[in-house]
């Protein structure tokens, strides 16, 4: 803005280097430049000023589409003075010689032209499209159809005005319109949005399967092996079993053989004794018939007690020591069946002395007897009854 101050009759102007002043006196132009600084006498002076920096203009306006569709146009444009005395020839730019401003609005003039010029050509081409084109091509289709529309105008050059850039910075439909466009975008979106939690959704519900059916796999497995630990355990058990009953059945076995061997040596050496006992009879049979046949009957009466208490005593100890007795039963039996048979061979004679002599061999041991008349006859009968049934049988022979 130019200052301008006054001193008495005479008024100081000073303008900004940007600024382009023209003076004139009485009609005549007196001098025009950029940055100007003078005295003046306001009477009969005449001062315009007009910028020669880059202005800027921003515009916003609607137009109807081909579809009969309201669209907003919002934009920008950058203008320069290049002729400021075309342009004041044209345009109005003198100041207030007290205020230093301007008498009428020349920028807002320039505006109005500018912005009709661009409203002129982005209208035509707004109506020449439908409004989904319109969004589609974007605002660089309106501003190359402006700046084309520019190019053709020759009126900016005579006015000494030239546009230096032109931007449009949005397009849009109204807001009814503009929201049922982006409706099937949005839709577009949310349904693949839809699809993408449902494919996170059935991939998680996947992998909870893979999850779930490898926890069951691993229990099964699990379980398989705790089934064949416990059969194994089982076998073991078994196994451990049939050790122990063939261990013992070994044990058993191993014991019984060693108490038949140990009663086979009882017998076997009874049956020694009794071959010894037999040959030492017998040669004292040969010596002393009677008292050995005597002595043979009576040990053969005290043997047969011995041995049917022997075999009671046998049976009530167990069956494990029948075989045992059972052997020694048979050893003292064949001992028995030799002595008899030996003393089958022997006199009546000798077999009566052995008789007397075992007799008198238990007398020994007693210390006191009663011997009575009836005992006495009853016995000595007995024993001539045995002997003389021996002899008879004897004789028989």
């Amino acid at each position: 803005m130019t200052e301008i101050k006054r001193v008495l009759f005479f008024k100081h102007l000073r303008s900004e280097s940007n600024m382009y002043i023209r003076r004139f006196r009485n009609g005549r132009l007196l001098a025009s430049g950029k940055g100007l600084s003078f005295w003046f006498l306001p009477m009969g002076t005449s001062i315009s000023e007009l910028p020669t920096d880059d202005r800027e203009l921003q515009f916003i306006f609607q137009g109807r589409s081909n579809d009969f569709q309201s669209a907003t146009i919002q934009g920008e444009i950058t203008y320069r003075v290049t002729d400021p005395d075309s342009l004041a020839d044209r345009i109005d730019f003198s100041v207030n010689l007290k205020s230093g401003l301007h008498r009428n609005q020349p920028l807002e003039q320039l505006s109005t032209l500018f912005t009709n010029v661009v409203q002129k050509y982005a209208i035509r081409y707004i109506a020449s499209k439908d409004i989904q084109q319109l969004i589609i091509d974007g605002p660089e289709a309106i501003q190359n159809a402006i700046e084309v529309g520019f190019s053709s105008e020759d009126m900016f050059v005579e006015m000494g005005v030239k546009p230096v850039s032109l931007g449009i910075t949005d397009i849009r439909p109204v807001a009814e319109l503009e929201k049922a466009m982006q409706t099937p975008t949005r839709e577009s979106i949310q349904q693949n949005a839809d699809e993408a939690t449902f494919q996170r959704r059935a991939m998680a519900v996947e992998k909870e399967r893979a999850i779930a059916e490898n926890e069951l796999q691993n229990k099964i497995e699990l379980a398989t092996r705790e089934e064949n630990l416990i059969s194994q355990q089982g076998v073991n058990k078994r196994r451990v079993v049939e050790e122990e009953a063939i261990s013992e059945e070994v044990s058993v076995k191993a014991r019984i053989e060693r108490d038949q061997l140990e009663s086979k040596s009882i017998a076997k050496t009874l049956l020694l004794e009794a071959e010894s006992e037999s040959s030492r009879q017998l040669i004292l049979s040969q010596s002393d018939s009677e008292t050995k046949r005597l002595d043979a009957e009576t040990n053969a009466q005290t043997r047969r007690v011995i041995s049917v208490a022997d075999a009671e005593a046998t049976r009530v100890e167990g069956m494990a020591e029948a075989e045992t007795v059972e052997a020694i039963g048979l050893a003292e039996a064949a001992g028995e069946k030799d002595r008899m048979s030996i003393y089958e061979t022997l006199p009546a004679n000798v077999v009566f002395a052995l008789a007397l002599r075992e007799v008198a061999g238990k007398l020994e041991k007693i210390e006191h007897i009663n011997i009575t008349p009836d005992i006495l006859k009853t016995n000595l009968a007995d024993l001539f009854g045995a002997g003389a049934e021996k002899l008879k049988q004897m004789g028989g022979e």
